[in-house]
């Protein structure tokens, strides 16, 4: 797997968030890239989301596997640092650092305030015309959200 996405945040951003480490992809990523990354020392989970042609947005895979092979959410307390997503569309790309807060906050991680998803959609910032449900779930993620190109 080749982590085109990381690999151009990087050569866009430098060291700006600390030394990079290559990621390491996981077993059970499908035709995404899926894995994680030390970044500034700290350990990243990294998807890159797939646009859909009839809804607003795109949608990124947030499972594991457990040790019965069923998948499940991210728990809040998995040892990372939170999310990177990247995502493109035509020519923008940009990416959202989710910590592992604000994916608690936004009930992505599974909690004992909330099961958690095993996937969900983001609305970069160049997302517009959605409906009332989007707006509010692109508010609630604008600040992890970069525009990188």
């Amino acid at each position: 797997m080749q982590f085109t996405a990381f690999h151009r945040f990087i050569s866009i951003v430098g060291d700006q968030f600390g030394e990079a480490h290559d990621p390491s992809p996981e077993d059970q990523r499908g035709e995404y890239e899926s894995g994680t990354a030390r970044l500034g020392g700290h350990l990243w989970r990294v998807r890159t989301a797939s646009v859909t042609p009839t809804k607003p947005g795109a949608f990124v895979a947030a499972w594991r596997r457990d040790e019965r092979g069923e998948t499940r959410p991210f728990g809040s307390d998995d040892g990372t640092e939170g999310l990177l997503v990247f995502v493109h569309d035509g020519e923008r790309f940009g990416v959202f650092r989710f910590t592992a807060s604000h994916l608690q906050a936004l009930g992505v991680t599974a909690s004992a305030a909330h099961p958690g998803k095993r996937g969900f959609r983001v609305y970069p910032s160049w997302c517009e015309d959605l409906n009332a449900q989007a707006t509010r779930t692109q508010r609630a993620q604008a600040p992890a959200f970069s525009l990188l190109a």
